[in-house]
């Protein structure tokens, strides 16, 4: 809990100056000192006795420092910082109902003081009141929505009690309204992007594509949010370095996610009633190799292939594949012609924007009659084959695969829709799909 009471210096009573000064280094016996000596008549002398309640707090004289508080406060009428003091100290004490009663009435004095209401929702929280202490947070970001405090306290309250998502939209919400200089241009673009507002998370990104334009993050970023300079295709750099950063928590993260790629996958497969382990099986941008267990009773050989190293070790680490390689899954599978019977494309399209050069790659390196397995998010507007979401990942239009599968000779077997993942506490929806290249 925070004081309502800022030190301010004076020059009319000397042994108030020196009081003050000995109270802010901590010197807290020798301001009660200089505090006691003050007479009465002093000008000062009631704003003394109130630090002088306060020193004998910090020295652990906390009955005394209550009366000195408490009588003041009588003395001199209702001040509304010093009722929050005296409501510190009562709580930092564990007198909790009285703590209560003293902030209340400094919110009957003041009634758009947010100071006043955080520290009571903070008493509430500590007794175990949530609701009364949401409340209170509630009411300070309305008194003053541009201070993090409340918001952040919010974030811990939602977190404590499991509410994920309005802790995350509240975590962000003091995120934005800290100085720029105490945040990080990912996190802060992040947190306009939870907040849905795009404008201000493609600022952030501009910036820091500025200060940076060698890094690939702000760069695909911006175009993200802005919807300028939209590449075709996330570039090989920042799938590097997104998935090297992400891969040690990778799966974990997809948990929160509810991701259902891997279950999308088996359900197809269970569909589909082939032979086990008679099958040469790619699975394309395998990343940490969730799908390996989907995929292993049916090969006859398992190869996986993805960009990023450390996705590629946690893979290593399942055990079910047969090869892997670090590599670009195009430049790969040209490398590769006719030489899978199966090809799985779980979570990867989606980092594709125009899908007409990984289709062709894709179809080439299947054996005749071979199966095509692939999920993607599915497009939310109409008269675009692609788009890149603020997300930061490219949902697709279904007549946009059925034409770019068919121009491939590509012909669809199953075309599942469901939901893919959780995202900001809403299903995303997305395609997931067999094809057959013609014999």
């Amino acid at each position: 809990m925070k004081s309502g009471t800022e030190l301010q210096p004076r020059a009319e009573d000397p042994d108030y100056q020196q009081a003050l000064l000995s109270y802010a280094a901590g010197d807290f016996l020798k301001a009660v000192e200089f505090y006691k000596s003050m007479p009465v008549t002093s000008p000062d002398y009631m704003e003394g006795q109130h630090y002088l309640g306060i020193a004998l707090h910090h020295l652990g004289q906390h009955d005394q420092a209550i009366r000195v508080l408490e009588q003041n406060i009588e003395l001199s009428g209702d001040r509304t910082d010093w009722l929050g003091d005296l409501g510190n100290v009562l709580a930092a004490q564990g007198k909790f109902e009285a703590a209560i009663k003293t902030f209340e009435k400094a919110v009957a004095k003041e009634p758009d003081n947010a100071l006043t209401r955080i520290n009571l929702g903070s008493i509430y929280e500590r007794i175990h009141e949530d609701g009364q202490a949401e409340a209170c947070y509630q009411k300070a970001t309305l008194i003053d929505p541009a201070s993090p405090e409340a918001y952040r306290l919010l974030s811990t309250l939602y977190t404590r009690q499991g509410r994920a998502i309005e802790a995350v939209h509240a975590y962000c919400q003091s995120y934005v309204l800290l100085p720029l200089e105490q945040t990080s241009p990912f996190l802060l673009g992040k947190a306009y992007y939870v907040l849905g507002r795009l404008d201000e998370a493609a600022k952030v990104y501009a910036r820091w594509k500025q200060a940076e334009p060698d890094n690939p993050i702000p760069v695909h970023l911006h175009a993200a949010c802005s919807n300028l300079d939209v590449p075709e295709r996330c570039s090989d750099a920042y799938i590097n370095v997104t998935f090297d950063e992400y891969a040690p928590e990778f799966d974990a993260k997809l948990n929160q996610l509810a991701y259902r790629g891997p279950a999308l996958l088996q359900i197809l497969l269970d569909d589909l009633q082939l032979p086990p382990r008679s099958f040469d099986i790619l699975d394309a941008g395998c990343g940490t190799g969730l799908c390996a267990d989907a995929l292993r009773p049916l090969a006859a050989r398992l190869t996986g292939v993805d960009l990023s190293q450390a996705m590629l070790n946690f893979a290593q680490g399942r055990g079910p594949y047969d090869a892997l390689h670090c590599q670009e899954i195009g430049a790969f599978l040209t490398q590769y012609p006719h030489a899978y019977d199966m090809i799985a494309c779980i979570d990867t399209m989606i980092y594709f924007g125009a899908l007409e050069t990984i289709m062709a790659q894709l179809a080439q390196s299947l054996k005749k009659g071979g199966l095509l397995i692939f999920t993607t998010e599915a497009a939310d507007t109409q008269g675009q084959n692609f788009r890149l979401q603020p997300s930061g990942r490219y949902t697709h239009a279904r007549a946009y695969l059925e034409q770019v599968m068919t121009a491939h000779g590509l012909t669809t077997l199953h075309w599942k829709e469901d939901m893919l993942r959780m995202e900001l506490d809403k299903p995303v929806q997305g395609y997931a799909i067999v094809a057959r290249l013609k014999a």
